[in-house]
């Protein structure tokens, strides 16, 4: 039996209506009167979204699957001939995760393996696919190019680092996303902006701990605790956010450092209208690792050696 299972790019229905609820806060931008509002709105609408897209699974739900499978056998208990259920073969790829541009394959000895997409998947024009009227699949490279979709960026690049003849730029072997939205000419990041950036940010993200509060959305008691902490003590209403923040991101793999590959979720949505967030972000690796830690996250966004502490 032949299994593929292609790694969608897509989110289920009830995703895409809670990204579409989230997009059309955007909406505010175009009505912000200043330019620093109008910063805010987008940062605190894309944390939003990226937070609220994650998969989350906590043992609360684990525990009512158990519940409600064991509701289960004990009704199929009082059936005197209950019909067993036929036996059905599981998909070997099931399980199995590939990365962007992915897709798994079972080879011939039966064992999943990640190959590059064959084909990406249509633009198929679903309104939740569409802000404000227009498709937002297309994506920048950080070679400045316009790809169709991240699953046709990251397509190329596994194209070209296995040295496929579908390559078409042998370069794209180290392709990556730098933004959402197709390239375009970005608004420089001034001195000004990049000395007002910390104190921006840390804001943002107050602001967007608040909503996510507000939303019951934080999906953990002590940040909720808190945050209700921060709102009463202005001392701590930058640093409770910030420390969240960087554990929200330290996540793949979890060992207490972000990378590069870990940030792409908080700079890909706001760089096309906040273009100091990356220069800000690369400076906060002091020590050039390729790694930000809580420590240098902390100072970078402002906070004081006693304020930086491990809560992830």
């Amino acid at each position: 039996m032949h299994y593929k299972m292609g790694v969608a790019n897509t989110f289920n229905c009830s995703t895409k209506k809670r990204l579409k609820q989230r997009s059309d806060l955007l909406a505010e931008l175009f009505t912000a009167t200043t330019a620093a509002m109008r910063i805010a709105v987008v940062l605190v609408c894309a944390l939003l979204i990226l937070t609220n897209a994650k998969k989350k699974k906590g043992s609360e739900w684990d525990e009512l699957e158990t519940l409600l499978e064991n509701i289960d056998e004990k009704i199929e208990e009082t059936h005197e001939k209950a019909t067993p259920p036929p036996r059905v073969e599981k998909n070997p790829c099931a399980d199995h995760v590939c990365g962007w541009g992915k897709e798994c394959i079972v080879d011939k000895s039966g064992e999943p393996t990640c190959e590059c997409i064959s084909k990406c998947p249509p633009l198929d024009g679903d309104p939740f696919d569409q802000l404000h009227g227009e498709l937002i699949r297309q994506v920048c490279s950080n070679t400045n190019e316009t790809f169709p979709s991240l699953c046709e960026l990251y397509r190329e690049r596994c194209l070209c680092k296995r040295k496929s003849r579908e390559c078409t730029n042998k370069a794209n072997a180290k392709v990556h996303l730098e933004y959402l939205g197709a390239c375009k000419q970005l608004d420089p990041c001034t001195d000004e902006l990049m000395e007002q950036f910390p104190s921006r940010m840390a804001d943002w993200l107050f602001q967007v701990m608040r909503e996510l509060k507000k939303r019951r959305e934080l999906n953990n008691l002590e940040w909720e605790e808190l945050i209700a902490e921060a709102e009463a003590d202005d001392e701590k209403k930058h640093v409770y956010p910030v420390i969240w923040k960087f554990c929200d991101l330290d996540i793949k793999p979890h060992d207490k450092h972000v990378s590069h590959h870990e940030l792409i979720p908080i700079t890909a949505p706001v760089i096309p209208m906040e273009s100091c967030i990356k220069p800000f972000l690369e400076n906060c690796d002091v020590n050039n690792d390729g790694n930000i830690s809580i420590k240098e996250w902390g100072k970078c966004l402002g906070l004081k050696d006693g304020e930086i502490q491990e809560r992830c």
